[in-house]
């Protein structure tokens, strides 16, 4: 799903929540099968990646990678000033969503995600 798309089915997800990540560290501990799921995506673990200086994928692009192992959830992810939080922005200003924090206000070097489930309200799904 693309922000534009969300931008005109946004009632189709509740439960949302953004959280920062600062570093590879962080993203393991945002879950306790990240780990996992990163050696089974790049058929290592990150410490022996790192040792044999093999590793060096931007940390959006290694949170991408590995937030799509999880189908029951939708995830945007966003770093300072990308398309994504530029849009995300503007989904604020206009008031049309609220994420509980200043989407303006972020950390530049921090990665983003936006989590959110579909809706079980079957109603939202009517246009």
């Amino acid at each position: 799903m693309t922000i534009t798309d969300f931008r005109n089915n946004y009632r189709m997800y509740d439960n949302m929540s953004i959280w920062e990540i600062k570093s590879i560290d962080d993203l393991f501990k945002a879950h306790e099968s990240m780990q996992e799921i990163f050696e089974k995506e790049y058929k290592d673990s990150y410490a022996a990646l790192q040792e044999k200086g093999s590793f060096n994928e931007p940390l959006s692009m290694t949170v991408s990678k590995l937030l799509d192992y999880f189908n029951d959830k939708q995830f945007f992810v966003f770093s300072y000033n990308d398309k994504h939080h530029n849009d995300l922005k503007a989904l604020q200003d206009e008031k049309i969503i609220h994420f509980g924090i200043d989407i303006h206000v972020i950390h530049p070097t921090s990665v983003y995600v936006l989590e959110m489930d579909k809706t079980k309200d079957l109603r939202m799904y009517d246009n």
